[in-house]
């Protein structure tokens, strides 16, 4: 609270955190590859006895993806063990069991183990108003901007102390002065009318960033109802690319942005800067985003964040009756409800059936993409992915759906989107 200037604490209603790896040895060589800081810490409350996390009757704490889907560690063809050409990885057994044990350890102290980017679709959905604590970028924005509650991007640090004091100290985006909007973003109707494709509003999300230029923007003429895929896919990478995690998406039920006077606090200034996004912009994003020296495709990945149900049952609709090309890894990511959904409903079948792999619980941003071969080229629909992993030496295509699939079936990227 000191460090920033802190006034005073306020009370949390959701905090949601990564799960620690729990090792005996601290200076394990992998160790340092997949922890963020947070697994020291939370060390001290694993040998306090009997510990608790805040009473989830007022705090509801929440753990984000990691690592790997514990119960198919040794299953081959996933992220977290995969090879390729005369390369391959392997999480090793030795993080994995600290990962279990952290797991099991932070299940006894009344964390929820939802190890899911949307925990604040499917497990616990703030109010208005209310203070959280995310250590999630994507539920900090789509909180901030969709839900009206407030967070800011916190450190796995900042958010271990959280769980089990249940307090926040007040500062960033927890305060009325710093949530105003401070630059104008304005969609043109052509750019209202054809956002269709979750990469469309990844595209848009991204777009959005860069007109604001770290600054949090009022957003006008965008869609009135936007879905949950949209919602998600737009404040999950206006995240990744800003320093506050906000948007004011002007004309929504929210007090902060029901009007542009609303999101500047009363008036707005007279030589407000004002940008205008065009279809030619999220055009633009898509070519930016593609790296790649070549079309081949070894690794298609759809899910950062999680896929929404509605996403799955677009990936399975196109993928249906069709093969994976045996050159090429498909790997559909999503959150636990969504996944037992897609399993009752018969979407992973054909998933499966078509020799994609889908699975739950883990995050792609945490795996070391960075040890994994240059000569790998990556497509996806996730602008936050390329944002975590496109600077390692891999090259990248950046698409639509159904782009996607084709490119899983060729094993060669084409797009055909704009």
């Amino acid at each position: 609270g000191k460090a920033v200037g802190a006034e005073e604490m306020v009370p949390l209603s959701f905090v949601l955190n990564v799960c620690p790896i729990e090792m005996k040895d601290r200076s394990h060589p992998d160790l340092s590859t997949f922890d963020m800081g947070h697994s020291p810490l939370y060390d001290k409350f694993i040998e306090i006895k009997d510990a608790r996390v805040a009473d989830e009757s007022k705090t509801i704490c929440l753990n984000d993806p990691y690592l790997v889907q514990i119960d198919k560690y040794e299953d081959e063809g996933y992220p977290w063990n995969f090879s390729w050409g005369d390369g391959s990885y392997k999480l090793p057994k030795d993080i994995y069991d600290g990962y279990v044990r952290g797991h099991d350890a932070l299940k006894e102290h009344g964390w929820i183990m939802s190890q899911s980017c949307n925990s604040h679709l499917t497990t616990r959905t703030p109010r208005y108003g209310e203070f959280c604590a995310s250590s999630e970028s994507s539920v900090a924005a789509y909180l901030n901007t969709f839900v009206g509650a407030r967070s800011n991007r916190e450190s796995t640090v900042n958010t271990v102390y959280a769980g089990y004091t249940g307090y926040l100290p007040k500062y960033g985006m927890l305060l009325n002065e710093n949530r105003l909007a401070k630059v104008i973003v304005e969609l043109t109707d052509e750019v209202k009318e054809k956002m269709t494709d979750p990469a469309d509003w990844a595209a848009l999300g991204a777009v959005i960033a860069e007109k604001g230029n770290n600054r949090i923007p009022a957003v006008v003429n965008m869609p009135p109802l936007l879905s949950p895929t949209a919602g998600k896919c737009l404040s999950g990478c206006v995240s990744a690319g800003m320093n506050d995690p906000m948007l004011h998406i002007i004309g929504s039920a929210l007090p902060e942005s029901r009007t542009l006077e609303a999101a500047f606090g009363g008036k707005v200034p007279v030589n407000v800067e004002k940008h205008i996004v065009t279809l030619d912009d999220v055009r633009e994003y898509y070519r930016k985003l593609d790296s790649a020296k070549s079309d081949k495709v070894d690794i298609v990945v759809f899910g950062c964040p999680h896929l929404t149900y509605h996403e799955i049952r677009q990936i399975a609709g196109l993928i249906k009756g069709r093969k994976v090309s045996p050159n090429v890894h498909m790997w559909v990511q999503t959150d636990t409800p969504s996944y037992h959904m897609a399993r009752d409903n018969g979407e992973a079948k054909l998933i499966e059936d078509a020799g994609g792999k889908i699975y739950h619980s883990t995050c792609m941003g945490m795996n070391p993409v960075r040890t994994w071969s240059h000569d790998l080229n990556i497509a996806t629909n996730s602008f936050k992915y390329v944002k975590l992993g496109g600077g390692f030496g891999q090259g990248w295509h950046f698409g639509a759906v159904p782009d996607l699939i084709d490119a899983a079936m060729t094993g060669r990227f084409v797009s055909t989107r704009w």
